[in-house]
């Protein structure tokens, strides 16, 4: 990975994750999710769904499929 350390991500970009989810809790993960921009040029959203863990699409389906949705209609614009 040390070939891509510091490379950003250039596509256009979703980020979902619950606020319970391990990974979203690690020390240091609120202030990597915060600054996501920097890394993340084209980073259209960051949604922490409250109250969620970590299979968001099935916790939360209805949440997740519209941000999806909403999303993709970014792309086609």
């Amino acid at each position: 990975m040390a070939a891509w350390t510091g490379v950003p991500v250039l596509p256009p970009a979703l980020y979902i994750a619950g606020e319970q989810d391990l990974g979203a809790n690690l020390p240091g993960s609120r202030e990597l999710i915060a600054n996501l921009r920097a890394l993340v040029h084209h980073l259209k959203e960051t949604l922490l769904l409250s109250g969620c863990g970590h299979w968001t699409q099935q916790e939360r389906p209805v949440e997740v499929n519209t941000a999806l949705i909403e999303f993709l209609k970014t792309l086609s614009a």
